[in-house]
């Protein structure tokens, strides 16, 4: 499903790259996009797990590093996985969760998302909240 601009402004908030856009109290900004062929898979904010992913033939992760703070507005909710997007409007799901997401003031997550190797992304979505990264897409 392809989404304009125009739909994607009245569905939620679409930001610039290397801004914030601020989601149920939670301040999130994307910071850059990466490529490779292996991830480690831990939660968000980073903890335990030493799961590890590898992209099969034809296969790559978009890495996609975004920085989360908590703000004095934020209530305790659950924050659904985010969802990548690319240029045809084809989605790509994560395995990595938001766990607790205000257990710690500030933190990192790098979200891996399995994509068709040289795939172009457009947007980064959690829920109601849409960033736009593909500019920060180094591919």
């Amino acid at each position: 499903m392809k989404l304009s601009l125009a739909a994607l402004l009245g569905a939620g908030l679409v930001l610039q790259p290397g801004l914030s856009t601020n989601y149920k109290g939670l301040e999130i900004t994307a910071t850059g996009v990466e490529r490779t062929q292996n991830v480690p898979l831990v939660d968000c904010p980073p903890g335990t797990n030493t799961q590890r992913g590898n992209a099969r033939a034809g296969e790559e992760f978009a890495v996609v590093a975004m920085t989360f703070k908590v703000t004095p507005a934020f209530k305790e909710t659950i924050v659904k996985k985010p969802v990548l997007t690319d240029a045809t409007g084809k989605t790509y799901n994560t395995s990595v969760a938001i766990i607790d997401p205000g257990s710690v003031a500030e933190y990192k997550c790098l979200f891996p998302f399995r994509v068709p190797t040289g795939t172009k992304v457009t947007s980064v979505q959690i829920d109601t909240a849409t960033l736009a990264i593909a500019s920060l897409d180094k591919k």
